[in-house]
């Protein structure tokens, strides 16, 4: 029988085990498909697609390489089992459950309901100790250890391949260079593929990690002290049984506490990684509902004209418009970037959360729904359980960026300013001389409004009624939490950046 291989965010062949299954039953066809339909959602962009086609330029080169057939397809899934019932009849699809948005669970209900009509078999394996149809969330971080200790999936010696092909498929990687993608291009940003994120992982394991906890909180040094490994881990280029595994070899073989330290944070983002998708899993709807609606009556700002200057990094706030430019240049923040452009649009701007969801969505690498989703609300403040995060972008980055090495680099415009002006070159002499904005806000009045109208949202009987629901509900997923500071340390994960 026809064994067709479904990829989506597990762009590899290694620790794969649908591949694994199918090159050991029959004839195997490696298949990606470009959905409009997914394509079109808000929070996908060219950027990512780009990171899918790079990914896949090099899978394509393994898999022939072991004798199997990759193929191409523009289209719906839909359309996509009506071509391959009639090229083959009866086949089986294998693929890894994707903890997508609430429109790939529900393209996955339409396809299970038609292979079923059909009599085929779709098995669904799942990736990265996550459990499907989880009833409760109690115990799943011991099912996530035993995961993560079990041995890596091994890569196929060979695929058989078929000598047949729907006529509508392509065997050319070129064929989705028509399928078009909102969003401009990433040049500066990185590259898709197994090889760039293993030797990301090597390089970080060999001599980046040792300050990984000391610098997690600078724009500038946290570009080398993080791992980097989040866009292979998001796109599948990586494994994260794989990551954990070596993470935990490289601990056995140090001696000083220091550097083991740096790894016990690094592996705690990992354990807080599953945490946050299986928590996803379990509510999908994160997407689109806000965990404690009270918090919706504070964000009603619907200034277009403001929204823009935040998002292309035009606030007249140095910190907020280095964050941003960056992201949009290269793809990437560190963590403390991300949680502070989001508060500032969500808490001190008062935008409602779902606008800069999707528009940091589109511009991270990296992203991933299950992550980006619950951090996005936990930043923002909307469950009531967390402390309302209301950052002040002038004294981070006194502290985190003092010589202003980030802000020079992404705001040229400021370059000329000495250290003293840099943070608040409105307070500058010769700020009248700059090609830079007035500040959009006076963020210390701002601030100060924001802290007491959500404070006060929060303190309101039926908000904690609800925040109390989401914290045992949430919560109790952690029998095996790294932190015992449990909503702290749930904060101190944003877009897996910082691994």
């Amino acid at each position: 029988m026809q064994q067709i291989v479904w990829l989506k965010r597990d762009l590899r062949v290694h620790d794969h085990q649908p591949l694994a299954e199918a090159a050991r039953t029959g004839p195997v066809l490696v298949l990606y498909v470009a959905e409009p339909s997914i394509w079109e959602q808000s929070d996908l962009s060219l950027r990512h697609f780009h990171f899918v086609l790079e990914s896949l330029q090099e899978l394509e080169q393994i898999v022939r390489s072991l004798g199997g057939q990759m193929a191409y397809f523009v289209g719906e899934m839909e359309d996509v089992l009506e071509h391959l019932y009639q090229a083959y009849g009866e086949f089986r699809l294998l693929a890894h459950q994707e903890h997508g948005t609430p429109a790939t669970f529900e393209r996955d209900k339409r396809l299970h309901t038609w292979m079923t009509s059909h009599g085929l078999v779709f098995d669904e394996f799942a990736q990265n100790g996550i459990v499907r149809g989880a009833r409760k969330l109690s115990g799943l971080a011991d099912h996530w250890e035993a995961y993560m200790q079990q041995p890596l999936i091994s890569v196929p010696q060979y695929f058989l391949s078929s000598d047949t092909l729907p006529e509508a498929f392509s065997e050319r990687l070129e064929s989705l260079e028509r399928f078009e993608v909102k969003g401009r291009a990433l040049y500066a940003g990185q590259r898709g593929g197994t090889r760039e994120g293993k030797q990301l992982l090597e390089s970080f394991l060999s001599n980046r990690f040792p300050k990984y906890h000391v610098h997690i909180s600078k724009p500038w040094e946290s570009q080398v002290s993080s791992s980097r490994l989040s866009p292979y881990l998001a796109w599948g280029n990586l494994s994260m049984r794989e990551v954990v595994q070596a993470t935990r070899l490289k601990q056995q073989q140090l001696s000083d506490r220091f550097e083991k330290r740096a790894l016990e944070m690094f592996e705690a983002r990992l354990r807080w990684q599953g945490h946050f998708i299986q928590r996803f899993e379990f509510m999908p709807e994160l997407a689109e509902q806000t965990l404690n609606p009270a918090f919706d009556s504070a964000r009603t700002t619907e200034d277009e004209a403001l929204f823009r200057k935040w998002y292309y990094g035009r606030t007249g706030i140095p910190m907020v418009d280095a964050a941003m430019r960056a992201l949009h240049e290269t793809g990437w923040i560190h963590f403390r970037s991300r949680a502070m452009v989001l508060s500032f649009v969500c808490n001190t701007l008062r935008f409602d959360w779902r606008r800069p969801a999707h528009g940091l969505a589109q511009l991270f690498i990296d992203y991933d729904p299950g992550i980006h989703f619950n951090q996005i609300q936990m930043q923002a403040g909307s469950s009531g359980f967390h402390t309302i995060r209301i950052y002040n972008p002038v004294k981070m980055g006194q502290e985190q960026d003092p010589n202003g090495r980030f802000i020079r680099r992404y705001v040229p415009e400021l370059r000329g300013l000495s250290n003293t002006f840099i943070h608040e070159p409105w307070l500058s002499p010769h700020f009248a001389e700059l090609d830079y904005p007035e500040p959009v806000v006076n963020i210390h009045d701002a601030n100060r409004l924001s802290r007491e109208l959500f404070y006060s949202i929060k303190k309101h009987p039926d908000t904690v009624t609800r925040a109390e629901e989401l914290l045992e509900l949430f919560g109790s997923s952690r029998s095996s939490a790294p932190d015992k500071r449990r909503t702290e340390g749930e904060q101190l994960t944003f877009e897996l950046d910082d691994i």
